[in-house]
Parts: structure tokens; sequence; C-alpha cells
């Protein structure tokens, strides 16, 4: 079981979230994801991370782990690989409403 960082490094100009994975997770069951928030980044906070998918990626679901982390781990059942959109809530600096973007995340089976 590893331990992955996904680092937000900023915003582009869609307001889309600029992530150190590009969006783009591949993790295998038990793994341990940290996200967090580059102090540069123009973001204020995360506010939420929600598995809307009909897997339930993450058990248990993430949940913050200080002022600018959240973590979450990737569930332990086995099944074959799995690709899903998952959600980052977010505010950006200066902004009190609620951003949204949705990145993907591979789980590979275990082996």
């Amino acid at each position: 079981m590893a331990s992955l960082a996904i680092i937000i490094t900023g915003i582009n100009k869609k307001g889309h979230l600029i992530l150190s994975d590009k969006g783009k997770t591949v993790a295998s069951p038990g793994d341990t994801i940290t996200w967090i928030v580059n102090g540069d980044s123009g973001v204020a906070a995360i506010t939420g991370i929600i598995d809307d998918s009909r897997i339930n990626v993450f058990h248990p679901d993430p949940v913050p782990t200080g002022a600018s982390t959240w973590q979450g781990t990737i569930n332990k059942k086995p099944g074959a690989e799995k690709k899903e959109i998952y959600t980052i809530n977010y505010l950006k600096i200066g902004d009190a409403k609620i951003h949204r973007h949705d990145p993907e995340i591979t789980v590979k089976p275990k082996p």
C-alpha cells in the first residue's frame, strides 16, 4: 500500500485546478491519497472531496487532516480495474463561492 500526494499548484483560466498528477491519479486498493494545497495556488481551502461514483472508490471517505490537506484511502475490496471521476470542492482566495473540479482516478486491481 502506497502513499500518494496530489499537490494543488494553481487554478487555470477556465477555473479548473492544476494538479501535480494532471488530474489522472492511478492507485491501488488500500493506497492513501493526500491532497495538499500549495500556498501560492490561489486556492483558499478544499471544502470537500466527494466520491459519487457507483463503485465507492474511497473507504472511508476523504477527510480534512489539516488547514490545507485532505486524506482518503482507496477502497480495499479487490476487483477489476476501475476508472471513475470524483469531485474536489474548493474556495478561491477572496471568493466565497464553492467551485468544483472533477479529476479522474484509476484503481488498479490487487496483484
